[in-house]
């Protein structure tokens, strides 16, 4: 049974606001452009299908491991997959939340790098955010769950400032509605699995939450939704401004979208959203470094997660700079994506179909 007050404790309510922070984080920069490029104007649908079909992996995830409300990501893949074999998806998700930091890190630096401190040394602004992930962590989930309930507040001029460019956009751009064909608009959900990375890590975190008394299951289905709706309304914008073609050419979208419209008292509204963001994505680093953290300490038995928090600081560091250039950490970023369809989507349906074979009555105290 997992140490209760060891990592801290979340609300119901925390899960959900930690949830949103997760999922808003670096993929929404260039969401526009990769799903344009397979599913063109009608990008927007599949990102609309893929925060559908993510919601109801969702609803098997949360249904799943509210059957081990006691047990952490250890014991109960341990108890549904065997010994041998949730001990290893374990060490494979410490990994991937690893790199899944690290590439956070690298993005954050990018963008700061680029409109904040273009003066600054990449490996200055990466080391910087790396000690401030560290400091943020070092204390358990709590102050992580505190951290995004002072930050999330920030979403809300973050969609507003993606709005400013409605008088210029044409909507025409995204006709004709279907025209890319079902099967071009269903392939499109693939490249927008990295955007949605993150609420995975309800699978460690969920024996944290205190209240689990109330509807887990319907916060975490309603922080999916939303955040599908704020991507959706994204990438609408986006390719009624510069169209299905033109997107494709541009890296950053969110951000170029600024660039190109002139608004009213702000010149300069890209500055805002970066200063924005930077808080949202210093919650997703920073919880993803906390699952990582907190599956070693589950594995090695440690009464505290701190040890981890300090030890793997010199690992996300080496993994931020190991992308050279911006192209290299949205290719980088790519593959944790791919490595996200397994741990958001494939593994959750493998523990509820072990959990229906298993049958609904055995009891996992027996197991351990």
């Amino acid at each position: 049974m997992y140490q209760k007050y060891n990592n801290g404790e979340i609300s119901a309510q925390q899960s959900f606001i930690l949830l949103i922070n997760m999922i808003v984080g670096t993929g929404i920069l260039g969401l526009s452009r990769t799903v344009a490029e397979v599913s063109r104007q009608d990008a927007w649908m599949s990102v609309l299908l893929n925060g559908a079909f993510l919601s109801g992996v969702m609803v098997i995830m949360v249904y799943t491991i509210s059957k081990f409300p006691q047990y952490n990501f250890v014991q109960y893949t341990s108890y549904l997959l065997s010994k041998p074999v949730g001990y290893l998806i374990s060490f494979a998700y410490v990994l991937y939340a690893l790199f899944a930091t690290g590439i956070t890190i690298a993005y954050l630096c990018e963008m700061t790098a680029t409109w904040l401190l273009s003066e600054t040394p990449n490996y200055i602004i990466r080391f910087i955010i790396v000690i401030t992930v560290v400091y943020m962590t070092r204390n358990g989930l709590t102050v992580v769950a505190r951290f995004a309930q002072a930050t999330v507040f920030i979403l809300i001029p973050l969609g507003l400032l993606m709005l400013i460019g409605l008088p210029e956009t044409q909507f025409i751009n995204l006709k004709p509605i279907g025209g890319a064909g079902i099967i071009n608009i269903l392939k499109g959900t693939r490249p927008s699995f990295y955007a949605f990375a993150g609420y995975e890590s309800l699978l460690v975190y969920y024996p944290y939450i205190s209240n689990k008394e109330e509807s887990v299951m319907k916060k975490s289905v309603w922080a999916l939704i939303l955040v599908t709706l704020f991507y959706t309304t994204n990438v609408i914008t986006q390719i009624a401004l510069y169209g299905s073609d033109e997107i494709q050419t541009v890296l950053y979208p969110a951000i170029n979208y600024l660039t190109s419209v002139n608004f009213p008292v702000i010149e300069r509204s890209e500055i805002f959203f970066t200063i924005f963001w930077t808080f949202t994505v210093l919650c997703t680093s920073g919880v993803q470094y906390l699952v990582s953290s907190v599956l070693l300490q589950n594995i090695f038995k440690i009464k505290r997660t701190r040890i981890f928090t300090y030890a793997l600081a010199p690992v996300i560091f080496l993994i931020s700079i190991y992308p050279r250039n911006t192209v290299a950490v949205v290719e980088f970023a790519g593959k944790i994506g791919t490595a996200n369809i397994f741990f958001g989507f494939l593994l959750p349906v493998l523990l509820f179909t072990m959990y229906l074979i298993k049958g609904r009555d055995t009891s996992v105290e027996k197991s351990h």
